[in-house]
């Protein structure tokens, strides 16, 4: 932002209010509270248009500092913040006014944002008040100091991106190198957060000895999975008709019962379709005999299991499933019914009872799985269920018969249909289970490591292009003959140690994905480059952009480009990002982002929310949302108010939206009584900040100052008092009563004053986020002012301040969020000028989620090494 800029918002912000609720003739609507905001930033102003006057070697003014400013911070600020009183660890005295090199800059930072918001002096102090010039004056001497120092630094500091992957990149790469759809990676620690939510950072992503055995170990697990020697296994199936298992229950005395009319009452049986008449079988296990031959299976037969809202099928499969391989599980079902407001899937449950008084269980599908089809054209439902990734049991190899070997899969129906005269209900006629599974010998995964050569009975020859081919994908660019021969030197090492070339093949291929050049995500400088180089080229171009937008490797189209020198044309980039946002890989961006920026992991260690249903839709609102915002391309002022909502059926029960059906999120209409709409409202949101009984005001005022407005309290002074709930009289008070008695103590007034007001406004919502009017018979108050005597009217009067006054600082959060992701490294006081270009062209292309991303990955700051 050049001077101007900032000099025509803080001159508007302090000469000319914006009309916000609790001001005069505030915007009637959130929607005209937009319009309004948007109208009066500054990023947006034509003044602000004019370009900054060039400065060859810009001075720090001190001059104006020692004659009007220091004077004015003197006689206005030292009460609180001198030798005396020293409020938040400032003392203003003792700054150095020189930001070009002076060491405060941070605090002069500070400075600029208390005073340019009003906030700081406190109003109503007679010797402490700033006049509107006096402001000015602060404000514009500041934001010019601020803009020069930015300017000095970027141009004598480097900020660096060369970092290892995340435990969740590092996850993601190996299942896309080797052609794995599950995570091997599971096994390593977590990340810590850093300051700003965010895992992918430099700072905290480095590498110990330790770690890199790790990996190698990991590594050569993976590479396991996905390759195979010798003949093809012979599978294990187990297939079950429910025409045989009729035959075997008919011949025990069945008391058959009409099906249509008593249907509603069982969650399980089996009917024959074409007589109409049901044998109850609810409460019994299968026990299918394992064949060694995979038949095809028979044609569709009259004769099902009938299962309704939480029925299951359960099978015994005693203890023959081998330790390794896929499980594919294929089910044969249809929908008796076919209404759109209804949905039904299926769901695995693997277990096993291992005595009398121990057991286990565990959903081991990832996702439930729909069934589209209605009851007279079936459909295959099919799981694939890595078997050495799920529990098992421990004894199923002993030759005792107890404790108990045998193990347990069960087949969940979930719906949504109940209480109904006929209910849906899903038709399930035959079921087979089979592992190991190959769709081909030798898999895909395998042919993808050990490719298809002429010289593949050559050892060395072949050796040679294994370890080429397997590199350059790994390492993400071409690699010399030179950086192949050390690892064939290793190969021939190992090479009398093993039994089978690929044995050997792959414990170096395993060394290959241990090392920094596998590892780590921006490359390391090149050697002979001179240090004037700083920007990147188009390979590493390609690795940035991919674990930005998929947060793992590049694929072969985007590499391809790279090594032609392509990349970087603007117009192949954008067209690059464009097919990249739309392949299935981005739904990572909107995961990861999202989590690490609103800090969704707090909601893991929420104990109140007792509906796992519940807990999941919460945990994934936010993401929903997000994806649809940048599906749409729409404007990031939807993350703080929308009039619709991204729900499933489970979510919108819980905020009393109605005629939303089925699991999947879809957006949804807002009426305005329905006090939902953005992310601040979001169930997740509120409920991660609660206390697990109630609403937690200092909790949530935290998460929006640091999350949406990035712009995070000071920490708290030592030795804080805690209130006394033990208290009488504080047991008498309200919550806002407890807070303001807290807040008014003087080792907590200095934290507390600038978060409270946020957080109190959101007092309508519980401890799980549902919408309330009064709290123990008593009305909700969520009224509050903040230090700028701005007054806030609940969440609607959050919403209509932050969008009419404080779209520009949101619009520069969400720029500086996103680059800070997009880069995997903190953002400095160096990348200020450049993060503030952003911001600006931002604001002037419409606030859109997609552009931005465009405009990042188009910006030098995303070039620079």
């Amino acid at each position: 932002m050049n001077i101007f800029r900032i000099a025509t918002l803080l001159v508007h912000c302090v000469v000319c209010p914006l009309m916000v609720d609790g001001a005069d003739n505030p915007p009637t609507t959130l929607q005209a509270a937009k319009e309004l905001g948007r109208a009066n930033s500054s990023y947006l102003n034509e003044a602000a248009a004019e370009p900054a006057p060039t400065v060859d070697a810009p001075e720090a003014n001190l001059s104006h500092f020692q004659s009007t400013i220091g004077p004015l911070l003197s006689k206005n600020c030292l009460a609180c913040h001198g030798p005396e009183t020293t409020e938040s660890y400032l003392r203003v005295d003792e700054l150095n006014p020189d930001l070009l090199s002076g060491s405060d800059i941070q605090k002069w930072i500070d400075i600029y944002d208390a005073v340019s918001s009003s906030e700081m002096p406190p109003e109503g102090e007679s010797e402490g008040e700033f006049t509107d010039a006096q402001r000015r004056s602060v404000v514009e001497w500041l934001s010019a100091e601020i803009d020069k120092a930015a300017l000095v630094r970027r141009n004598s500091t480097k900020g660096s991106s060369f970092r290892r992957m995340a435990k969740y990149e590092y996850s993601y790469v190996l299942q896309d190198l080797l052609g794995l759809s599950y995570s091997l990676a599971d096994s390593l620690p977590p990340e810590s957060a850093s300051e700003d939510g965010f895992k992918n950072r430099s700072d905290m992503l480095q590498m110990s000895a330790m770690q890199f055995e790790t990996y190698r170990q990991i590594g050569l697990r993976a590479l396991r999975h996905a390759t195979v020697q010798g003949e093809r296994p012979q599978a294990i199936a187990y297939r079950i008709a429910m025409s045989d298992v009729l035959q075997q229950a008919s011949g025990k005395d069945p008391k058959w019962f009409d099906a249509k009319k008593e249907q509603a009452k069982k969650r399980r049986y089996l009917l024959d379709r074409n007589t109409g008449k049901g044998l109850d079988y609810s409460g019994g296990t299968f026990n299918p005999v394992p064949e060694e031959q995979v038949a095809d299976p028979p044609a569709v037969s009259p004769v099902v299991a009938a299962l309704s809202r939480s029925g299951e099928l359960k099978f015994n499969l005693g203890r023959f499933l081998p330790d390794e391989g896929i499980m594919r599980v294929r089910i044969r079902a249809g929908r008796t019914t076919m209404q759109e407001n209804e949905y039904v899937s299926f769901r695995l449950v693997f277990g096993a009872h291992t005595s009398n008084n121990a057991s286990f269980s565990q959903v081991i599908s990832v996702r439930d799985v729909p069934v589209t089809a209605s009851a007279d054209e079936p459909q295959f439902v099919h799981f694939d269920i890595p078997l050495s990734e799920i529990p098992r049991n421990p004894f199923r190899k002993l030759t005792t018969t107890f404790p108990r070997r045998d193990e347990h899969l069960t087949i969940q129906c979930i719906s949504n249909a109940r209480g109904k005269q006929h209910p849906l209900q899903v038709l399930v006629d035959y079921i087979d289970i089979q592992a190991p599974f190959y769709e081909q010998w030798p898999p895909a995964t395998h042919r993808g490591v050990f490719i298809d050569s002429p010289h593949d009975q050559v050892e060395q020859a072949y050796g040679r292009e294994v370890l080429a081919d397997f590199m350059e994908r790994a390492w993400r660019r071409p690699v010399a003959a030179t950086e192949v021969e050390p690892f064939l030197e290793l190969f021939n090492e190992y090479r009398p140690s093993f039994a089978s070339f690929e044995d050997a093949m792959l414990e170096v291929l395993a060394t290959v994905l241990a090392s920094p050049e596998f590892l780590y995500v921006t490359q390391r400088v090149p050697a002979g480059a001179e240090e004037t180089d700083n920007g990147i080229n188009d390979l590493e171009l390609a690795s940035r952009l991919s674990f930005f937008l998929w947060s793992s490797i590049p694929d072969d189209e985007l590499l391809g480009l790279a090594s032609q020198g392509k990349l970087s044309d603007p117009s192949v980039l954008r067209a690059q990002v464009e097919r990249m946002l739309a392949d299935p890989r981005c739904e990572r961006l909107a995961q990861h982002f999202v989590s690490q920026w609103i800090g969704l992991e707090g909601l893991n260690s929420v104990t109140h929310v007792r509906d796992s249903s519940l807990k999941a839709a919460m945990q994934e609102e936010p993401v929903a949302f997000f994806r649809e915002v940048l599906k749409d391309n729409r404007s990031v002022m939807d993350f703080l108010h929308s009039d619709y909502a991204v729900v499933n059926e489970r979510l919108a029960s819980h905020y009393k939206i109605p005629n939303v059906y089925g699991p999947h999120f879809r957006q949804v209409p807002l009426a305005p009584q329905a006090h939902r709409g953005g992310l601040l409202t979001t169930a997740a949101v509120l409920t991660m900040n609660s206390d697990g009984k109630d609403s937690h005001p200092l909790k949530r005022g935290v998460w929006l100052l640091e999350r949406i407005l990035h712009d995070p309290p000071p920490p708290p002074p030592p030795n804080v008092p805690e209130v006394d709930l033990t208290d009488p009289e504080i047991l008498k008070m309200t919550l806002k009563e407890r807070i303001a008695d807290h807040r008014n103590k003087p080792a907590c007034i200095s934290c507390h004053a600038k978060i409270d007001p946020w957080g109190i406004a959101f007092e309508n919502y519980d401890a799980l986020g549902a919408f309330r009017t009064r709290i123990k018979d008593r009305p909700v108050d969520a009224t509050s002012t903040l230090l700028n005597k701005q007054q806030l009217a609940g969440v609607e009067g959050v919403k209509r301040y932050l969008l009419s006054d404080r779209q520009d600082q949101f619009a520069k959060a969400m720029v500086d969020k996103l680059t800070a992701y997009a880069l995997g490294r903190p953002l400095s006081f160096g990348d200020r000028a450049e993060l503030d270009k952003l911001v600006g062209q931002f604001r002037k292309d419409g606030d859109r989620l997609g552009d931005l991303i465009h405009l990042i990955v188009q910006s030098d700051i995303f070039r620079a090494r």
